[in-house]
């Protein structure tokens, strides 16, 4: 799978990398508007589902997937061996700002449907992007896969 975002000799593809996120934006943003539409309805509040347009789930969804491919590019545009850090740090900061977002909205009188709701938004975005792009990350394939015996693997 790390031959999408890699060239054979370990470069990072810029391309490839947009183009992943923005199919994952779109994955996230499909899943996303399902759940803002029969979210309400089935925690019991029929009336709140006006207040999750096309706007709010887009807002819920671009940045957070594409952030995070970004935030990917940028730790794998060169070898690192703290790249997984450099990658997974800023996600999660990115994370707990953009979950903010629906507490400081709780927390200001709104419903516990529309947190509910809102989290879950923030929680499909980053559940959508974070592990299609560690899938993405070059990873060392050692040579003696089975653990066999040197005179055995190269058989």
């Amino acid at each position: 799978m790390n031959r999408i975002a890699f060239s054979p000799e370990g470069e990072i593809r810029p391309a490839a990398v947009v183009l992943v996120g923005l199919v994952l934006s779109a994955v996230a943003f499909a899943i996303n508007t399902l759940i803002a539409s029969a979210g309400p309805p089935a925690l019991g509040a029929p009336d709140e589902v006006s207040q999750f347009g096309t706007v709010k789930v887009v807002l819920a969804t671009i940045p957070a997937v594409l952030g995070n491919a970004l935030g990917f590019y940028m730790s794998y545009r060169s070898y690192d061996p703290r790249a997984l850090v450099k990658f997974l740090v800023p996600a999660a900061g990115f994370f707990v700002a953009f979950m903010s977002i629906p507490v400081w909205g709780l927390l200001a009188g709104g419903t516990v449907t529309a947190f509910v709701v809102a989290a879950t938004l923030n929680v499909v975005a980053v559940a959508v992007a974070v592990p299609a792009l560690l899938a993405l990350r070059p990873g060392i394939a050692p040579d003696n896969v089975l653990g066999l015996p040197a005179e055995t693997a190269v058989k």
